[in-house]
């Protein structure tokens, strides 16, 4: 009861007229910069980090959870409206969301992304505030080989997405696993795969990657299907979340919620795993998972739910122990210690109304971001009214200041040049794109953890078997694969049976 008298002192602290302001202002900043791609939420609550010098330590916490949670969803009205995923964690949202706006259901497709989102980051404000400490004492348990087993986790859900085309899939994944290892080697500091180039010695960005692969390759296409892009303007409508449809969806919700809160605590995870693995799993626990890519709504609210069940998740080891789970959360840390406040267990003793007020600006962010994702979404879905030509032209330029924007390096905008003329090749061939991302943006953090891990353990493989976190969650990837593929291969095996037969 106690937390819950806490609880309503933080929400009514909150609702103060300058303290709300600040939330409504981030989750304003949030959604605009998730929702455009190549500037990310995470660079906007970068940039806004100075403007938090002259605030209170809960003003600048309500001002970043607001871009934080409303970054997290806005990359996905892109990601369902034109099929570029304004963050990474958005990329998802292009398998089921784009192909239900070219059914011309995107108001659908928005409004269950929105209600999706919502609830999972409600979930998880509230998982926030009522089970933070024994939560953190499990994430404090997380070491080197943990986060590899969850990183493999992630790339191991690919296995969902490549039911259909699995070893062409498998090709695109390592295909993004060797470009994810282009730059200086983590361990050894030496170039590889740089073939003399200089700039290559910093490693492709994944962000530019993507931007390429979707953005300047969905403008080769739009301009080559003019003609379907004209029948699917006219039939944009926004519509009100209806309860009957949501309610037949509550199971992927919970699901998606369930996992996102889970990965969200694991630091370094963050919401791009979270989201893959949800839509690996309600892939294989959907009755429709067959149907997956072809516009079900299941395949769009899992991935949305955990996406946004992170955010909250994600601050429970910033707050208790002082250890920031994603690079939002670092940047939220270093708000609180340059305002003399330190994260730790000392905080819920020393300044309880403080952390009680965080958790209901982090609760009040999520239940107003189903206004801003609406109002911001509507306008975005303007530019699907907007001349393929016209809106080809406003694409391109914006990839490109976005890819430059990434690391101000002219030679990020040379490779997004070239990923939109392979992404347009893939697209024309069917060769799933997907898993190269998965792969460039997964591969990096696999490898760091793998090899820190036998760093750190005196090159013991047996390591990541031998510790029981790591060990279940390996064991969970390996039932992932046979739980994937043993129908196909059953099923391979009777028809070649079959053909003996005859």
């Amino acid at each position: 009861m106690e937390a819950f008298s806490l609880l309503f002192t933080g929400l009514a602290t909150v609702l103060q007229p300058s303290h709300f302001m600040m939330i409504v202002i981030g989750l304003a900043v949030g959604v605009i910069a998730g929702a455009l791609p190549g500037i990310s939420f995470v660079n906007a609550m970068a940039m806004a980090l100075p403007f938090t010098y002259m605030m209170s330590p809960l003003d600048s916490m309500s001002f970043l959870g607001g871009i934080y949670v409303g970054g997290v969803f806005g990359g996905s009205i892109s990601a369902i409206l034109i099929n570029i995923p304004g963050t990474p964690a958005s990329l998802p949202a292009c398998w089921d969301g784009y192909p239900m706006t070219k059914q011309g259901k995107s108001g659908r497709a928005l409004t269950i992304a929105i209600a999706a989102s919502a609830t999972g980051g409600i979930f998880s404000a509230l998982m926030l505030t009522f089970a933070a400490p024994p939560f953190a004492k499990f994430a404090l348990r997380f070491d080197q080989p943990e986060f590899f087993a969850a990183t493999f986790l992630g790339l191991v859900s690919i296995i969902a997405v490549a039911k259909s085309a699995p070893w062409i899939s498998f090709l695109s994944l390592f295909i993004g696993l060797a470009i994810g290892t282009i730059g200086v080697d983590p361990l050894y500091g030496i170039p590889r795969l740089t073939f003399g180039v200089n700039d290559a010695q910093s490693g492709i960005n994944f962000v530019v990657v993507m931007i390429g692969l979707f953005a300047l390759g969905e403008v080769v296409e739009m301009l080559a299907k003019s003609e379907a892009v004209a029948k699917i303007q006219g039939k944009i409508r926004f519509e009100r979340p209806k309860f009957v449809e949501m309610w037949a969806l509550r199971w992927s919700v919970m699901r998606g919620t369930a996992i996102g809160s889970v990965i969200g605590m694991i630091p370094g995870a963050g919401a791009t795993v979270g989201a893959v693995i949800a839509y690996g799993v309600e892939k294989q626990a959907s009755p429709r998972g067959a149907e997956f890519g072809t516009g079900v709504p299941d395949g769009l609210t899992a991935p949305e739910a955990a996406k946004n069940a992170t955010t909250g998740a994600a601050m429970i080891p910033l707050l208790t122990l002082g250890i920031p789970g994603s690079a939002a959360t670092a940047i939220m840390m270093a708000a609180l210690v340059l305002k003399g406040v330190t994260p730790g267990p000392m905080l819920f003793s020393m300044q309880t109304d403080l952390v009680y007020s965080i958790f209901a600006s982090m609760l009040l962010a999520n239940i107003l971001m189903i206004i801003a994702g609406v109002v911001i979404a509507r306008g975005f879905s303007h530019f699907m009214r907007v001349p393929p030509a016209i809106l080809s032209g406003f694409i391109v330029v914006l990839s490109v200041l976005g890819a430059y924007g990434v690391r101000n390096n002219i030679f990020d905008v040379y490779v997004c040049m070239v990923f939109g003329v392979i992404g347009y090749l893939m697209k024309r061939y069917n060769f799933p794109a997907a898993p190269l991302i998965l792969g460039v943006i997964l591969g990096p953090l696999a490898e760091r953890y793998f090899l820190t891990s036998l760093a750190n353990y005196d090159n013991n493989l047996a390591i990541f078997v031998q510790r029981p976190i790591s060990g279940t969650i390996l064991g969970m990837s390996v039932a992932f694969i046979i739980w994937a593929t043993l129908p196909s291969l059953i099923k391979k095996y009777r028809q070649r049976k079959a053909g003996v037969v005859a």
